[in-house]
Formats: C-alpha cells, structure tokens, sequence
C-alpha cells in the first residue's frame, strides 16, 4: 500500500509539472510580443508586483511563521530566479520565441550534473537515456549547422545555466521551509530586483502604453506561469527527482512551439518537430521506466 501511495504522489506530481511546463510554454510568444512594447525589467517588475501581492495575499496566515531562514532561502532561489528570466526576456528581444524556449530547455541536461555536484543525486540508466533523449530531440530543434551562438541565443543559453540552478536548489530548499512563504520570498525577491534593472537601466519604463495586449501578458504570466507555477513547483517538485522533473519540464519548448504557432504564427521545420517528437518520446520513457523499476523493487 505504501508502494501505491508513493507511487500515485510522484504521478501526481509529474503531472503537476507537465501542467506548468505547458503552462510555461505558452508565455514565450506572449512576453515576445508584450516587450516591444515594454521595456524588459519593466514588463518584469510588473509581472512580479502582481504576482508577489497575490502569493503574500494567499500566505497571510502562515506570516508567523517567517523566519530567517526562509527569507535566506528565498534570497538565493529569488536570485537565482531573477537572473534567470533577466537573461530570457532579453534574449526574446533578438531570438525568436520556439528557438527561446528550446534552449532554454537545454537544462534537461544541465541538471543532473548539477543534481550529482550538489545534491550528491545519481541519475538511474532510464533517466539517462531520457536525458540524451530530450538532448537529441533539443539539437534537431536548435542546431542549424553552425557552430556560433547569436546575440540572443548566448543570453538564452545563460538562461538555461541559471534555470538548471533553480531547479535543483528548488528540490534543496522545498524540504525545509513552508512553500507558501517560501515562493512569495522568493518572488518577491525577483521583484525587487526588476525595479531596481528597470530604474537603472530603463527610467522612463514603465511610463507605457497599457493595451489590452500587455495587460493580457501580465494576467497570464504573472498569475498563471508565477503564482500558480512556482506554488506547483516548490510544492511537489520534492515528490520527485531533479532530473526526471527536468525531462518533465522539456515539454516546455514543446508546448512553446505550438503556442508560437497559432499565436505568433512562428512556423518550425519537419526535422524541428522531429525533435520535439522524441522530448515527447524522452517524457513517456521516463514516466515508463520508473514506474517499472520502482514496482520490480517493492516485489
């Protein structure tokens, strides 16, 4: 019975993921289009207001509870997050939506060896070769025949560096503090960090067109793809492992494709749909083969 349990909580939590992963997935071609109007750390510190009064909204009971030690912990994860949207909102700038969020997604294989660095987590075989999976299907996406990465997609690439951090110091801090408190720290920290990029950088930012367009980019990235995700995220990831919440998460650029697609009509090629055929292939493995090791163990 305690197989079952077990089991039925890393389902759900996978599950969990994979909805967020889409979720996140559909905000590329939105915040593309909302940042040429906007400048970036300002459309960043807009999203983070909304979401941060929303999350400290819905933690007001637990206030109590804040300690030092979340708020520490929400300064390292909060920093590690701002830098990781700071990099991928201004590569949307000079790169397009699909091919943002595809190398974004190059932390399913940045992970693990952060996983094994950090957090001493050795992947298991199925993992692994879910793992060079989703790397094959992300370089039939990315990779053109060139070897030199552009303006936009180096910063993208850095984006991916951090969000690997984020991931996996995501399952370290989750364990030890309440997830409520500890995501609006967090997200309160990226918001504080956005008005100070946008006053430094960007004076007159937010003194902007507010059209229907970005206060819709706003709703659903600020809501949705902040309140609602990172809730999901800091909750259950810890139900599973860093890496395979990584090959999860590869359904974000899948998901980014077809977003790009009927809204931002950001056409891909056979071989890039190919790919994000296997990423699709490299979750369902995943899934697979560990319900399989896990149920040959309890027997």
């Amino acid at each position: 019975m305690s197989f079952i349990n077990s089991k039925f909580r890393e389902y759900g939590a996978d599950a969990s993921l994979l909805f967020i992963a889409i979720i996140w997935g559909s905000t590329f071609i939105i915040t593309k289009q909302a940042i040429e109007n906007i400048p970036v750390f300002s459309f960043l510190a807009l999203r983070f207001a909304l979401a941060s009064l929303l999350l400290w909204i819905i933690s007001s009971p637990r206030i109590k509870r804040l300690s030092v030690k979340t708020v520490s912990d929400g300064l390292i994860l909060g920093t590690v997050l701002f830098l990781t949207y700071a990099f991928q909102t201004v590569g949307l700038k000079y790169t397009s939506a699909s091919v943002t969020a595809f190398i974004t997604g190059l932390y399913v294989v940045i992970v693990p060896v952060l996983s094994l660095i950090i957090l001493k987590k050795k992947p298991g075989m199925y993992l692994v070769i879910g793992v060079l999976l989703s790397f094959a299907g992300l370089s039939l996406i990315t990779l053109n025949g060139r070897i030199a990465l552009s303006k936009g997609e180096a910063l993208v690439l850095a984006n991916a560096l951090f969000a690997s951090f984020h991931i996996v110091l995501t399952d370290y801090y989750s364990r030890r503090n309440d997830i409520f408190l500890l995501t609006a720290t967090q997200i309160s920290v990226v918001l504080i960090f956005s008005v100070l990029a946008s006053l430094l950088f960007e004076p007159n930012g937010l003194s902007c067109n507010y059209d229907n367009q970005l206060l819709f980019a706003l709703f659903i990235t600020g809501i949705f793809a902040t309140v609602v995700a990172f809730l999901v995220q800091t909750g259950l990831q810890k139900y599973t492992t860093p890496t395979k919440a990584a090959v999860i998460y590869g359904m974000e650029p899948v998901s980014s494709a077809f977003f790009s697609y009927f809204i931002g009509a950001e056409l891909l090629t056979l071989r890039q749909y190919t790919g994000a055929m296997i990423i699709i292939f490299a979750m369902v493995f995943v899934e697979t083969a560990s319900y399989y090791r896990s149920r040959s163990i309890n027997l």
